[in-house]
């Protein structure tokens, strides 16, 4: 065997590891299924219980969404939980720091896409960058007719210590700092609570935060499906609705689910590492009577 036999040997030996290595933050069927087996990979399925049971990704751990958030008295409903809990719902899946995840939702529409997005973006903060999306999440993996299994994967739980990224980190203090320097925010919700006609719930203020561009999050998946657009498509959508592809950026909704999808388009798509998710979004900002917010349709005094 010649020496450069043995080098086209050897690398194609090499190859799987070293794209897996190299994979990117979201990947498609395909690349999970050729995945699969890899040693230090953990499936993350983020579904209900009961629909996890029915079927889910080989070898896959179930976490629910809602594990994911906190209900926490004195805490907003749905922001990131404590460094210590979230810690312990980690380890407890098996996961420690060197381990790859791929989080993979339902993929029944773009709110499934966000939720994965979402569970991405609190692996980031934790400082954990071995982690991907399964783009389409299960309905897309079903769909290349890739194997599926029903029962319970009980980890061994192990030990997981978080590295907190206080670049990603965005609270209210820090969001109002952007603000007074004119920082670039994403509004993803719908355009009617962007301009003001539909409002979060009583206790907050119709509208946005003054300045900001309105990126409906649906609108980075292809039709509102589980799949995202691709990045010329996004760079072209961001373009169209007045959104830099660089610098210091905030997206945020109403509870910080949404934006977690354009966040995730411009900081894991586009490559726009000072773009950030506001975890509170404008169910804290618009409580707060002291903060500004813009109102761009007022139908009535009493609105």
């Amino acid at each position: 065997m010649s020496n450069l036999t043995r080098l086209v040997f050897f690398l194609f030996l090499l190859a799987p590891t070293l794209g897996f290595a190299g994979a990117p933050p979201l990947v498609d069927a395909t690349w999970m299924k050729a995945n699969l087996n890899t040693p230090d990979l953990v499936v993350l399925d983020i579904q209900e219980p009961k629909d996890y049971r029915r079927f889910h990704v080989p070898g896959a751990v179930n976490a629910p969404y809602g594990s994911w958030r906190t209900s926490d008295k004195g805490v907003p409903v749905g922001m990131l939980p404590t460094t210590e809990r979230l810690e312990a719902l980690i380890g407890g899946l098996g996961i420690d720091n060197g381990k790859t995840v791929v989080v993979v939702s339902t993929g029944r529409g773009a709110g499934d896409l966000a939720a994965a997005a979402r569970v991405f973006w609190t692996f980031k903060v934790l400082g954990h960058e071995a982690v991907s999306v399964l783009d389409g999440g299960l309905v897309s993996y079903a769909q290349g007719r890739n194997p599926l299994e029903s029962p319970v994967n009980r980890p061994e739980p192990t030990k997981y210590v978080a590295r907190p990224d206080p670049e990603l980190m965005l609270n209210i203090e820090g969001a109002k700092a952007l603000l007074a320097n004119q920082g670039g925010f994403v509004d993803a919700r719908s355009a009617g609570e962007f301009v003001g006609l539909y409002r979060g719930g009583k206790e907050e203020r119709p509208g946005t935060i003054p300045g900001s561009k309105n990126l409906p999050y649906d609108w980075v998946t292809e039709d509102g499906s589980g799949k995202l657009r691709d990045a010329g498509a996004l760079e072209a959508l961001f373009a169209a609705r007045g959104i830099a592809h660089e610098g210091e950026q905030v997206h945020f909704c109403h509870s910080g689910n949404r934006a977690a999808l354009t966040w995730f388009a411009a900081y894991a798509v586009l490559g726009n590492k000072q773009a950030r998710l506001y975890d509170g979004s404008m169910m804290e900002w618009a409580r707060q009577e002291d903060l500004p917010v813009e109102q761009q349709i007022k139908l009535c005094d009493a609105c």
